[in-house]
């Protein structure tokens, strides 16, 4: 999946409201590479009628092909993927009580995965859904990187303890 150029893919996975998509775009301007964008925000945006179980295959093969789009298109070292699998894998397995439409690839040595603790406060958003549940979700995404194999560091605190934390990560792969 990944271009000629990148050499490591950092991807930002945990609980809604958790600094996800401010810490790709923090890091994003630290290093001055591109953020593959988290497609099922547009996917929903552009819904005309509440989502069901069988648009999350959807979103997670529209989330699968902005990553290769983006890779191939890469002409930075880093790509940083705000979510992946992951994220859609707990979302199915949470609402629906089962998975059927997301399994997962196979590790990969050049992605390092951040998982966004949710100590920070839940902000308000039309897409999101389980403002009392990110402890648990938290756990459940936790388990998932442990159970996968997936290479993977919790991120916490505030966003310049977060932005500098996976900073000193990514520079042991660089």
């Amino acid at each position: 999946m990944i271009s000629q150029h990148v050499r490591l893919r950092v991807v930002l996975t945990g609980p809604e409201s958790s600094g996800k998509t401010t810490l790709a775009h923090a890091l994003a301007d630290f290093y001055g590479c591109n953020v593959v964008p988290e497609f099922a925000r547009s996917f929903l945006g552009a819904l005309c009628r509440e989502y069901n179980h069988d648009d999350l295959a959807l979103i997670a093969r529209g989330q699968t092909a902005w990553e290769y789009w983006y890779s191939a298109h890469a002409e930075h070292w880093l790509l940083v993927c705000d979510t992946d699998w992951t994220v859609v894998r707990i979302w199915e397995s949470f609402r629906y009580g089962y998975v059927k439409h997301t399994l997962h690839p196979v590790a990969a040595p050049d992605t390092l995965y951040l998982l966004c603790k949710p100590d920070i406060e839940w902000e308000p958003d039309p897409l999101r859904e389980n403002p009392a549940d990110r402890d648990e979700l938290f756990g459940l995404y936790e388990q998932l990187l442990r159970e996968t194999g997936l290479n993977y560091s919790i991120s916490s605190g505030n966003v310049t303890d977060r932005l500098q934390n996976a900073v000193s990560l990514i520079e042991k792969y660089s």
